[in-house]
């Protein structure tokens, strides 16, 4: 008896994993190969990601793709989870992310259309000084600012002597007006 329901709890797990996260009714065409569009999909501006509490205290991290389908207005009709992070709590908080996106739709032959896009979204608690794109020296960044200073000094001065020019154009001009 035991043995029964430990593989029917097992079975049913299995069965809710093989089910992807999504959200919406999936549109047909979402998972066939897509017309090529002119211009992709694309966010107007970054996803407003909250990092789940229970992650958050249980230290838990990772990447969630998720595909989602845009309208020709640039709503999600449909999400889904594509590739998990390993973890429920992120996976839910990524598909929540995506759906309330702020989209510009694909183009097709000069109008907006409907498409498939897919988002990673990335939860991290800390990230290392060598993760970030641009790692620096103290310094790099002290010469960088040197060069910076020295640019802006050689401007003013090209500034100051386009105001000294134009200055004396005026006399100039202003000579010639009275001898004549």
């Amino acid at each position: 008896m035991r043995y029964s329901v430990l593989l029917l709890l097992f079975f049913f797990a299995a069965a809710a994993q093989a089910q992807p996260l999504s959200h919406g009714v999936k549109p047909g065409g979402f998972d066939g190969m897509q017309t090529p569009t002119d211009r992709a999909a694309a966010l107007n501006s970054p996803l407003e990601v909250h990092y789940p509490d229970s992650a958050m205290q249980a230290q838990r991290q990772g990447v969630t793709v998720v595909a989602a389908w845009i309208d020709a207005k640039g709503f999600v009709p449909y999400a889904e989870v594509q590739k998990g992070s390993g973890h429920p709590d992120l996976d839910t908080e990524a598909l929540r992310a995506v759906l309330d996106g702020d989209f510009k739709p694909a183009w097709r032959d000069g109008k907006p259309c409907a498409s498939r896009v897919s988002v990673p979204v990335e939860f991290r608690l800390q990230r290392s000084r060598d993760e970030y794109d641009a790692v620096k020296s103290d310094e790099q960044l002290q010469q960088e600012s040197d060069e910076l200073r020295r640019a802006r000094q050689m401007l003013e001065e090209e500034q100051r002597q386009l105001e000294e020019e134009i200055r004396r154009m005026k006399e100039e001009s202003e000579k010639k007006k009275t001898r004549k």
